[in-house]
């Protein structure tokens, strides 16, 4: 039986909550459309971004991972902070760690992790574009 992407949405989500990872961030995760707009925390959010039914279903999950912007000079100019390096490390290490026998999906990277700026808020995000296979047995 197919999954909904709310489905496979909550899959990852779950994974990453329960990871080294989302232990070393400040916030939390959260499924898209959660987040606290007013958050200055390091939250990751999980955005189910394509499927494709098949007998083996594939897409695309996209995770955001927040962190807030530094001023280094106290000047008002605000720039991206060395935690986005630290964060895209860790992002990397965890995508490394999904096993195919931990679940029923084979995950790899889409794209290279980066980061992207939001300026309203003075923070930058690392983007993970996550490749899924999913078998059901």
């Amino acid at each position: 039986m197919a999954k909904t992407g709310k489905e496979i949405e909550q899959d990852i989500y779950t994974m990453l909550r329960a990871s080294d990872l989302a232990k070393a961030l400040d916030g939390l995760v959260y499924r898209s459309g959660y987040r606290p707009r007013d958050s200055r925390k390091e939250d990751a959010i999980v955005i189910f971004t394509a499927g494709l039914p098949d007998e083996i279903e594939t897409g695309v999950v996209t995770i955001n991972i927040y962190a807030p912007d530094v001023d280094p000079y106290n000047n008002g100019v605000w720039v991206e902070g060395p935690r986005t390096t630290e964060i895209s490390r860790m992002a990397a290490d965890w995508v490394d760690s999904l096993k195919p026998s931990d679940s029923n999906y084979i995950f790899r990277l889409r794209e290279a992790i980066r980061t992207e700026e939001e300026p309203e808020t003075n923070q930058h995000f690392v983007v993970i574009k996550l490749g899924y296979r999913l078998y059901e047995g």
